[in-house]
C-alpha cells in the first residue's frame, strides 16, 4: 500500500542525489515510529561518499513536498517523510473492501505447482501433538502457497507400510475385536499394538534366559512371524493384504473425520504402500549409478564422505525400508504432478532421514533434485489429558473444547446469547491450541500450558477470536452501514493511524510468510492488530457519533476484522462472530 508513496519518494531522491532509483526505493521502509514520519530512508544504504547525516540533511532540505509526500525532515543519517494519511488510509481500506478475503493475495505463484506433504500418521499409531504439529504447520503452508497463486496439492503420506503391520496382524489374531475395530478403528488398533509389542518384549526375554538350544526349539518367535508375514504383504499374498487393506481404509475413514473437525483437507492421500514401480526403479538406479553397496546380503547407500553416515535401503531378506519407499515416491510423484517444489513437513527428529533422501536423489543426478525442501518443527512438552495417558489427538481437542465450555458457562448472560455454545467451544478449544503451537518459531520446543492458553486476555486463541467476535457485534449494533466512500479524511486519531498503518501491512506480512513459511509472522501480526484495536476501543467509538464519523470509523473497524478473519482462515481456524 505504500509502494506509490516508497516510488514517489525514490523517484526524487533519485534524481537530487545521482542514485538510481531502484538502489533508493529499497532504502524505503514503513517508519517504526509515526510519530517521527511515516516512511524512512536509510541514507547508508545509497552507498554515497561523505557523511551520511549530512547527506541526508542536504537531501531532505532539498525535498519538495507535494500532494503525496507532504514533508521530509533528517534525523541522523535518516530522512523521515510525512506522507498524504488520507490518501494512504482511503486506498487501503477500499483496497481491503474490494478484495475481502483476497485481500494481499498475489499471482507470484501462477503457472507453478507445489506438493505439501504433511500430517503423515502411522496407521495403528495414535494420531498425536507431533502429528498435529505437521497438520497444522503444513496447512498454514498449503494454504499461503494458494494465496500466492500456486498450484498447491495437499498431500497426506501416511505410514501404512513395514514389519509393524505383520506384528499388527498377529496382534490382532490375539487381542483384536471386530466391534471395536469398527467403532474406534485407530485407537484400537493402536492398544493391539501396544498389547502384541509388550507380548514380544516378554517373550524376547524369555529366550535371552534360555541355552542356545531350548531357544532354537522355541520355534520363530512374534518378532520372526512379524517379519514373515510383512514378507508375504511384499509378495503379494491376498490374504494378509485383505487384513492390511481393512485396517488402512477404517483408518483413513476415522482420520478424514478428525481432518474434517480441524479444517483441513487433503488432495491426496497416499503412502507407503502406494508406492510401486517407482521403488524397484529406485534400487536399480542406485546400482546402475554405482552408489547401492553391499554389506552382508543388505543394499545401503554410503553418504558417509557427506557426513550422513550409511544408508539401509534393503534389508537382506529383500524387503524395504523409509528411505528406499521415498526415493521411489520422490520419482512417481514428479512424473505423475510435475511440481517446481515439494515441501515435506516433517518433525525435526527426521532431520537425518530427509537429508540423506535429499542427497541420495542429488546424488542419482534426477533433473528436480533441487525442488525439495524440508520444514521442520520442534517438540511438545507436557501434552497430557487429565489421565495422563498417551495422547490422542481426539481427546485432546475434546478436553479444549470442555474447557473452553467451561469457561463460557462461567458468564451466564453471554452464555445465553451463544446460538451454538457446543460449536463455538469446539472452535475456541482448537483456536487456544493452534495459537499457542504457532506464536512462536516452529523449530522451538515448547511447553503446553491449559492455564496460559485459555486466557481470553493474553496473546492466546480465544483473545483473538474475542477480538473478532468483538469487531462483528460492533457492525451488527451500529447504527451505520459500511461505506467504502466514507470520508476518511476524519481519521485522524493517532490510534486510528497506527491501525490503518497495521492493516496496510498485512500484504508485506503475506510476502514475508511465503519466505520463512512461519506461521508466527502471521500470529504477531494478527496479536499486534487486536492490542492496536484494544487501544482504540473506549475512545473511538462508533455508537452514538455523527453519522460521517461513525461511518469512517466503521470501516476502519469493518478492514480490521476482514483482515483478523483472513489471518484466522489463513492460519486453518475458523473465525468466530458471536461468542
Amino acid at each position: 500500500m505504500y509502494d506509490t508513496f516508497k516510488t514517489a519518494i525514490a523517484t526524487q531522491v533519485s534524481a537530487l542525489s545521482g542514485v538510481s532509483a531502484e538502489i533508493v526505493e529499497p532504502a524505503v521502509g514503513v517508519s517504526n515510529n509515526t510519530a517521527n514520519g511515516d516512511l524512512t530512508l536509510t541514507v547508508p544504504r545509497l552507498r554515497m561518499k561523505g557523511n551520511p547525516a549530512q547527506i541526508a540533511k542536504t537531501l531532505a532540505e532539498q525535498f519538495q513536498a507535494d500532494d503525496m509526500v507532504t514533508g521530509a525532515e533528517a534525523a541522523g543519517p535518516y530522512i523521515n517523510f510525512r506522507i498524504n494519511r488520507t490518501v494512504l488510509t482511503r486506498s487501503v481500506l477500499q483496497a481491503v473492501h474490494a478484495t475481502g478475503p483476497k485481500y494481499g493475495w498475489t499471482n507470484e505463484g501462477a503457472g507453478k505447482r507445489v506438493i505439501v506433504e504433511f500430517s503423515s500418521p502411522n496407521i495403528a499409531k495414535p494420531f498425536h501433538a507431533g502429528h498435529l504439529r505437521s497438520t497444522i504447520i503444513g496447512n498454514f503452508i498449503y494454504k499461503l502457497h494458494k494465496a500466492h497463486g500456486w498450484d498447491a496439492i495437499s498431500m497426506n503420506y501416511l505410514g501404512d507400510w513395514g514389519k509393524q503391520y505383520g506384528l499388527l496382524a498377529l496382534g490382532f489374531e490375539r487381542f483384536g475385536s471386530e466391534e471395536e475395530l469398527v467403532a474406534d478403528p485407530i485407537k484400537h488398533l493402536f492398544d493391539v499394538y501396544v498389547k502384541v509389542s509388550a507380548a514380544a518384549a516378554e517373550e524376547a526375554e524369555r529366550i535371552k534366559a534360555m541355552d542356545a538350544e531350548a531357544a532354537a526349539a522355541a520355534g520363530p518367535t512374534i518378532q520372526d512371524q512379524a517379519r514373515a508375514y510383512f514378507k508375504s504383504m511384499e509378495d503379494g499374498d491376498e490374504s494378509a493384504l485383505a487384513l492390511w487393506q481393512r485396517f488402512r481404509t477404517l483408518s483413513i475413514e476415522k482420520y478424514k473425520q478428525i481432518y474434517a473437525r480441524l479444517g483441513v483437507h487433503f488432495d491426496v492421500y497416499s503412502g507407503e504402500s502406494q508406492v510401486g514401480e517407482g521403488m524397484t526403479r529406485a534400487i536399480q538406479m542406485l546400482t546402475d549409478t554405482g552408489l547401492l553397496i553391499e554389506d552382508k546380503g543388505a543394499k545401503l547407500v554410503d553418504l558417509t564422505e557427506h557426513k550422513l553416515d550409511k544408508a539401509l535401503v534393503q534389508k537382506s531378506d529383500g524387503t524395504t525400508l523409509y528411505l528406499t519407499r521415498d526415493i521411489g515416491a520422490a520419482i512417481e510423484r514428479y512424473e505423475k504432478y510435475n511440481f517446481d517444489k515439494i515441501i515435506y513437513v516433517v518433525a525435526s527428529q527426521q532431520d537425518h532421514h530427509l537429508k540423506q533422501l535429499f542427497k541420495t536423489v542429488e546424488l542419482l543426478g534426477l533433473p528436480y533434485a533441487d525442488r525439495f525442501e524440508h520444514i521442520n518443527y520442534g517438540l511438545v512438552n507436557g501434552m497430557s489429558t487429565r489421565k495422563g495417558t498417551v495422547v490422542f489427538l481426539d481427546d485432546m481437542l475434546h478436553e479444549s473444547k470442555e474447557k473452553m465450555h467451561d469457561v463460557m458457562r462461567a458468564n451466564e448472560a453471554k452464555y445465553k446469547d451463544v446460538a451454538d455454545p457446543d460449536h463455538i467451544a469446539d472452535v475456541l478449544g482448537m483456536s487456544a491450541i493452534v495459537i499457542q503451537d504457532m506464536a512462536a518459531r516452529r523449530i522451538k520446543n515448547y511447553t503446553f500450558d491449559w492455564g496460559r492458553i485459555l486466557n481470553f486476555e493474553g496473546d492466546t486463541g480465544p483473545y483473538l477470536q474475542y477480538a473478532h467476535a468483538r469487531l462483528c457485534s460492533l457492525e451488527r449494533k451500529s447504527h451505520v452501514k459500511v461505506n467504502p466512500d466514507a470520508d476518511v479524511s476524519l481519521l485522524t486519531e493517532e490510534v486510528t493511524r497506527d491501525i490503518i498503518n497495521q492493516i496496510s501491512l498485512y500484504p508485506d506480512i503475506l510476502a514475508a510468510s511465503i519466505k520463512s513459511l512461519e506461521p508466527c509472522t502471521v500470529v504477531q501480526y494478527i496479536l499486534k492488530l487486536s492490542h492496536s484495536i484494544s487501544s482504540a476501543w473506549e475512545t473511538i467509538k462508533v455508537r452514538g457519533e455523527a453519522d460521517d464519523v461513525a461511518e469512517a470509523r466503521l470501516l476502519m473497524y469493518w478492514s480490521a476484522r476482514t483482515v483478523i478473519g483472513n489471518a484466522l482462515t489463513l492460519l486453518g481456524l475458523e473465525p468466530v462472530e458471536a461468542m
